[in-house]
């Protein structure tokens, strides 16, 4: 495994060496059908309300958190002031609904060839965000970015006798991305270099008779996170087109559940194939063949038996190497009037057995009158839950064991888009999926003495899960605006087997409890209101809400507090390529939080600035 390590470290540092600047052509053929779709029949002048930034759930923890970024690409990208102390919370991976935070300077930024940021505020709250195009030319792009999110404060407990805690964290990444056009191809080169230290500083969750266990919660725990990836891509105008994408990615945990032993090692090597070929008229066929292997070190594992109250060990099967393989033959239609595509997944997830299953492949736009747009999409998936993917999500994910990955049969997904009028939005959606081995949260019931308690374990039972929700956005003369989001989840669940994947004490309900949505939220409600009295000056009030929410402790359901965050921001652009901004968050002094036993900021303030040259 190491020579396997030594072998891609190796191949990252060879790509650094070559000049360009990677983008993935998937993406740029996507905006381009939008911008297309916007010019003709004028349905997608939504407002974007999302960061650049992947949202993910250590953004809902208040604790600052860095993007996962796969490329740069400054020409586009707009002073960005992360909004790190909103609670985000939704279901899934759909992690964020909340709004970006972000200060457009409308630079013209394909003259631009960097961006800078800097803020800090209470409880040493620290962002930094670096970037530089070193080539930026039509046919070669090179860029190099940084990003730095810290935290070192206290936060209070819901429980006044409980005291404070110190959340600490310190996350950077960094990487280079490489992109030659040739006649007929693009070539892409990359990698990225990431570290992530913090400590568990929750409560442990209680367990009925259980006598008094020290936890570790001044440790830091240490993520790392390599990447590096390559891949061709024919022309738009080419028959058959094709595009071959290769990528390794190696996370590692410097601990297991104490600092007593040391963490995992996971490494995924992926593999993206495609060929289409155009018939006419906008039609074309095509098939994509999809592979990710998953290869693990396990733990170095310590009798946890000697430590641990109730006794348990941990079980290395959870770290068995594992493939997945999705294939999706497909027919595409695109014309003025009607976008289809028809396809069908066939997948495969193989650990200590191999399941095979089937879902649809579709999707359906129609114009059903001047500004309005009828979709449907039919789809289904594999998600990997991979250790790296989840600790993005969750950061205090247990890092003894590799949950399964969840398949999904059906999701479906369907809803009216329409521009009303001048500066007015709205969709309304609705969606069903059914899901196996789905991810929800609950916090581990065992304590260990001297070691990380109440990490987040996984409960991963069948769902079939309701949804229903509404967006509208409003934009007079881009003086005023608002947005306002409602979202509706309904789940259902058949309780798994077993967990048999390692440690997992009392994270089953018992025969007799009822099955809750652990650690999602039922109903969230976001909005937000951007007014600028001035040219220079931009007041953003941004509202968020979600409830439902509830953690499985001392073998009962607990219902959590409803989390509710007001935040204010006031941005001031002195230059087309010149801002400061000031932003205050949690105005409504709450103690709140996500996670059972993990309290989000007390109210905080925080001031930056952002340059781009």
């Amino acid at each position: 495994m190491r020579k396997i390590q030594m072998v891609m470290i190796t191949a990252f540092l060879l790509g650094m060496s070559m000049p360009g600047f990677a983008q993935e052509p998937d993406k740029n053929k996507e905006e381009a059908e939008n911008e297309r779709a916007d010019r003709q029949q004028n349905l997608n002048r939504e407002m974007t309300l999302e960061r650049e930034y992947d949202p993910i759930v250590q953004d809902a923890v208040k604790i600052n958190t860095l993007p996962v970024v796969r490329e740069v690409n400054i020409s586009k990208r707009p002073i960005v002031y992360s909004d790190y102390a909103v609670p985000v919370s939704t279901t899934g991976k759909e992690v964020n609904v909340l709004p970006a935070a972000t200060f457009m300077t409308e630079v013209g930024h394909d003259k631009r060839n960097g961006y800078l940021h800097f803020a800090g505020g209470m409880l040493m709250n620290f962002n930094g965000d670096f970037g530089y195009h070193l080539l930026n030319t039509g046919r070669d792009k090179l860029g190099i970015f940084f990003s730095h999110r810290s935290t070192n404060g206290d936060v209070k407990f819901q429980a006044d006798s409980l005291g404070t805690r110190k959340a600490k964290l310190n996350e950077n990444l960094g990487g280079l991305d490489f992109k030659h056009r040739f006649d007929v191809a693009t070539l892409s080169l990359g990698g990225n270099f990431g570290y992530s230290a913090f400590n568990y500083y929750g409560i442990p969750a209680a367990i009925d008779g259980a006598p008094a266990v020290a936890g570790d919660s001044a440790t830091n725990q240490g993520n790392r996170y390599i990447n590096v990836y390559a891949g061709i891509a024919s022309g738009e105008t080419s028959s058959p087109g094709y595009h071959v994408d290769v990528d390794y990615k190696n996370f590692n945990q410097k601990y297991a559940l104490g600092k007593f032993s040391a963490g995992m090692t996971e490494n995924n090597i992926g593999l993206n194939l495609g060929l289409n070929s155009p018939v006419n008229n906008g039609q074309r066929f095509g098939v994509d063949l999809k592979m990710n292997m998953l290869v693990y070190t396990a733990p170095a594992l310590t009798d946890y038996q000697l430590l641990a109250y109730p006794p348990f060990t941990v079980d290395s099967v959870a770290f068995d190497n594992r493939y997945e393989v999705t294939l999706n033959p497909y027919y595409r239609l695109e014309n003025d009037n009607l976008k289809l595509l028809l396809g069908v997944n066939f997948m495969l997830v193989s650990r200590d057995e191999t399941d095979v299953f089937v879902s649809p492949n579709i999707a359906l736009d129609v114009p059903v009158a001047t500004r309005s747009l009828f979709y449907i999409n039919l789809g289904g998936g594999i998600e990997s839950n991979t250790m790296y993917e989840l600790s993005r999500l969750n950061r205090y994910i247990n890092p003894a064991v590799a949950p399964e990955a969840s398949r999904t049969w059906a999701d479906t997904k369907l809803g009216i888009r329409s521009s009303a009028s001048a500066g007015l939005w709205f969709d309304l959606f609705a969606g069903y999926k059914y899901t196996e081995s789905d991810v929800f949260y609950n916090p581990s019931s065992s304590r260990i003495e001297n070691g990380f308690n109440n990490v987040s374990t996984v409960f991963q039972p069948v769902t079939q899960r309701i949804q229903a929700g509404a967006t509208l956005k409003y934009d007079h003369k881009h003086v005023f605006d608002f947005y306002l989001k409602g979202l509706y989840n309904y789940y259902t669940f058949k309780r798994p087997d077993a967990q048999e994947n390692g440690f997992a004490p009392a994270v089953l309900p018992d025969e007799n409890d009822e099955i809750e949505a652990y650690g999602k939220p039922v109903l969230t409600i976001n909005a937000g209101v951007n007014v600028r009295p001035l040219k220079p000056l931009v007041l953003s009030l941004d509202y968020s809400m979600a409830s439902g929410m509830y953690a499985y402790v001392n073998k009962e359901n607990v219902k959590m507090n409803t989390v509710n965050d007001l935040s204010l921001r006031a941005t001031w652009k002195f230059t087309d390529s010149f801002g400061i901004y000031a932003q205050f968050n949690n105005l409504l002094f709450q103690r709140q939080e996500l996670y059972y036993g993990y309290p989000l900021q007390p109210f905080t303030a925080m001031a930056g600035f952002n340059v781009n040259f």
